[in-house]
């Protein structure tokens, strides 16, 4: 066999080797990520309101932070856990008694604004189901 052809036919194998063993692992990967956002969204499915801060009681604040605090240990992204956990510190301050009018000043509402809109993104991203448009 020609120097030629050996390098081309090891090259292809190299090159099937590799293909293989990366589509296998990001198969691996991707089922993973669903597990993960089905895990994730479950926490959620059950709740029919958004994040409302105004007029929220202790009960409901006590709520809100261990919903969130599961939505965090579900697997989801290191910064996504995070910001959920975040957000269940603010819940956890109302469900203590503090009006959430003081808890979500300007400053307040700067510093979890961001973790608000991210979290917001993944689960429309992640669980709301889209309609494949005609």
């Amino acid at each position: 066999m020609h120097s030629n052809v050996k390098r081309a036919l090891v090259a292809v194998t190299l090159v099937a080797a590799f293909a293989a063993t990366f589509g296998w692992s990001t198969t691996a990967a991707h089922a993973r990520v669903v597990a993960a956002n089905t895990k994730f969204c479950a926490v959620f499915s059950g709740q029919t309101t958004g994040i409302d801060f105004e007029g929220l009681g202790p009960a409901e604040a006590k709520l809100g932070a261990q919903l969130f605090r599961k939505a965090a240990r579900t697997g989801v992204p290191s910064r996504l856990k995070q910001d959920l956990k975040k957000v269940a510190k603010v819940y956890d301050r109302i469900a203590h008694g503090e009006a959430a009018t003081d808890v979500l000043d300007a400053a307040g509402q700067a510093a979890v604004l961001p973790s608000i809109v991210r979290f917001s993104k993944y689960f429309a991203a992640n669980c709301i189901p889209t309609t494949p448009s005609t």
